[in-house]
């Protein structure tokens, strides 16, 4: 199943809980996957009518886990661009660029 999760200027993120990664399509693109209209059927305990962006398991609120694994070279770009990451044209694999986008994060951090 596809879930959008989240829609931007750029476009669109939908959660593939098949492959378990997030998908983005472009402003005006058609997906080319089936997305699942009704998301509260598959995600327990999320509160989509308030907006929050969290889970409850057993009464504990469980913050969602973000990972960069297993997206491409060009969903990895995407996501440097959305975070202000300029990732240098030289990297082309996903394992390099990855790499480099958790540098940047990690030093943004301290």
């Amino acid at each position: 199943m596809n879930v959008p999760i989240r829609t931007t200027a750029n476009g669109t993120e939908y959660w593939d809980s098949k492959d378990k990664r997030i998908r983005f399509v472009n402003v005006g693109d058609v997906p080319p996957f089936e997305v699942t209209e009704n998301p509260e059927s598959m995600i327990v305990g999320v509160d989509l009518a308030n907006g929050k962006d969290s889970t409850v398991i057993d009464g504990q609120i469980v913050e969602p886990v973000f990972t960069l694994e297993g997206m491409n070279a060009t969903e990895l770009r995407e996501y440097a661009e959305e975070n202000n990451i300029e990732v240098p044209g030289n990297l082309k694999k996903p394992e390099t660029i990855r790499e480099y986008i958790e540098e940047q994060l990690a030093a943004d951090e301290e």
